[in-house]
């Protein structure tokens, strides 16, 4: 690794530490002393917070989004996909919980920080992996029971291991929380995944 690999290297994980915070409350002064360098070589790089924050979305969307593609798949069978994807969504908060951390503040507050929006490249946000499942997946239709309202119990399956799995969010940027609680986490996730499949399933 060259000394300018490093240097960046330090700078966008002093950046990841701090911004998982949320925009308003990350200090770029905290991140210059972090990583070492002058505020003004920090502004050189990246023109403005704002600038960074938008950086710091794009890296941790690219990091995460190459992860999803590796699982997201051709199954028919939605609730199986959605249980492949769901169970490497707690893998990667316990391996990279500032990057989800990042990405979770950023959502949440893109109105006030991007109230023209994200560029077209950012739109597809890791944190709709499920959704991105839905999209891909070739569903056999015949899996669901009778009188079922196939997109209705989509979003069921969708919002019931969404806000399962949002729930991890609560541990912020500790790491050892959510290597600690993911067995406890991918056990719940599998428990309601049957919950709904005999609900909804033949």
């Amino acid at each position: 690794m060259t000394m300018e690999e490093e240097r960046r290297e330090r700078i966008i994980d002093a950046a990841l530490k701090e911004f998982s915070k949320g925009y308003t409350a990350a200090s770029t002064d905290v991140i210059v002393k972090e990583a070492g360098i002058s505020k003004g070589l920090l502004f050189h790089y990246f023109g403005s917070k704002r600038g960074f924050f938008l950086f710091l979305i794009k890296y941790a969307s690219d990091l995460i989004i190459a992860e999803y593609e590796k699982v997201i798949s051709e199954s028919c069978d939605f609730l199986e996909n959605i249980r492949r994807v769901s169970k490497l969504k707690v893998e990667l908060s316990s391996q990279y919980p500032l990057e989800i951390g990042v990405l979770t503040k950023a959502y949440a507050a893109m109105k006030e920080v991007f109230p023209e929006g994200l560029p077209g490249d950012l739109l597809n946000s890791p944190l709709l992996a499920i959704q991105q499942v839905c999209q891909r997946s070739h569903n056999d239709r015949t899996l669901f029971k009778e009188g079922i309202d196939e997109e209705k119990a989509k979003n069921i399956m969708i919002w019931t291991i969404n806000g399962l799995l949002d729930s991890q969010f609560r541990y912020g940027d500790d790491i050892a929380a959510y290597k600690a609680h993911s067995d406890e986490l991918v056990k719940g996730l599998e428990e309601y995944l049957q919950i709904l499949r005999t609900a909804l399933y033949r």
